[in-house]
C-alpha cells in the first residue's frame, strides 16, 4: 500500500476513534491492533484482537483497545476505500492506535 492510501486508512478509522472517554492512563498507552480484512473492506470483527501495548497499565491498554475496537467497527461497517487490487497488502493490518498520533503499519 503506497503511504497516501495507508493515510486514507488511518484518517478513516481516526474520525470514529472517541479518545473523549478515555481515562487519563489510558490516553497514555499505545496499543497495537490487528484486523483482517474482507475483500470488500470490511473489517472481520471476529479477527480484531489488541496485539501489543505501551505505556499504561493492563486496564488502561484494555480500555484503549476496546475505544479502538468500536472504531475499526463502527467506521468499517460499509467497508473502507482499499484498493482492490492490493488486497494481499492489507487483508491483514496493524494499527497504532496513540492518542497523540495513530498510524497503520
Amino acid at each position: 500500500m503506497t503511504d497516501g492510501e495507508k493515510d486514507a486508512l488511518r484518517v478513516a478509522v481516526q474520525q470514529c476513534w472517541n479518545v473523549g472517554s478515555l481515562s487519563t492512563d489510558a490516553l497514555q498507552t499505545t496499543v497495537i491492533v490487528a484486523v483482517s480484512m474482507s475483500q470488500d473492506g470490511r473489517p472481520d470483527n471476529g479477527s480484531i484482537r489488541m496485539i501489543g501495548f505501551e505505556g499504561g497499565s493492563e486496564a488502561a491498554a484494555q480500555q484503549a483497545y476496546e475505544a479502538a475496537r468500536r472504531a475499526i467497527i463502527r467506521c468499517g461497517a460499509n467497508g473502507f476505500a482499499l484498493p482492490v487490487e492490493k488486497y494481499d497488502q492489507w487483508r491483514d493490518i496493524e494499527m497504532v492506535f496513540n492518542p497523540e498520533r495513530m498510524r497503520i503499519r
